[in-house]
């Protein structure tokens, strides 16, 4: 299914930027109230593992056991809408967050997988009001956006960083 060939994709890329960062590369800012790539893949992964456990009707992996883990309380929302919540949040080690990104994303891959095309025109459990196919197409982009800010972090603290050749062409066999 196209879906998770996306996810896959998205997540093939986004290991492949995080290999050979440093704790404290990801939790560098460019400026005072800039986010760090240690909390946007915190943000990703727990948009990726709410809402596939979401719509899978599974207890997310964050509330199960990742929010001790990471040291946060069960109830941190995976959106902070204030922007001084957001800069406080106390960021894990990135092998941590990696490890839970890296489950989120296959929770997400399984999901996916396992859909026949019938399932996308269903209601969403997680977002009213909309279709599971547009659920999807927006874990898919945000997923990829926040790629793109952390590939853009990533370059300014390393001049000649660039991914390694071959992931942003087809996923491997």
């Amino acid at each position: 299914m196209f879906i998770g060939q996306s996810l896959a994709q998205a997540q093939l890329r986004l290991a492949a930027t995080l290999d050979g960062l440093s704790d404290a590369e990801s939790r560098w800012r460019p400026g005072p109230e800039a986010n760090s790539i240690g909390f946007m893949l915190w943000h990703v992964s727990r948009v990726e593992d709410g809402l596939s456990s979401g719509e899978s009707a599974q207890v997310s992996l964050w509330e199960s056991a990742w929010h001790a883990r990471c040291g946060h309380p069960v109830e941190t929302p995976a959106v902070l809408r204030d922007r001084e919540s957001a800069l406080d949040l106390e960021i894990p080690d990135l092998a941590l967050l990696r490890a839970y990104q890296q489950e989120a994303a296959e929770r997400a891959g399984e999901f996916a997988g396992g859909l026949q095309d019938t399932d996308l025109d269903r209601p969403s459990t997680s977002w009213q009001g909309m279709r599971l196919a547009d659920v999807l197409r927006h874990l898919a982009t945000h997923k990829n956006n926040h790629h793109g800010q952390i590939d853009f972090l990533r370059g300014l603290q390393q001049d000649a960083w660039d991914l390694p050749p071959g992931t942003g062409v087809q996923l491997p066999d």
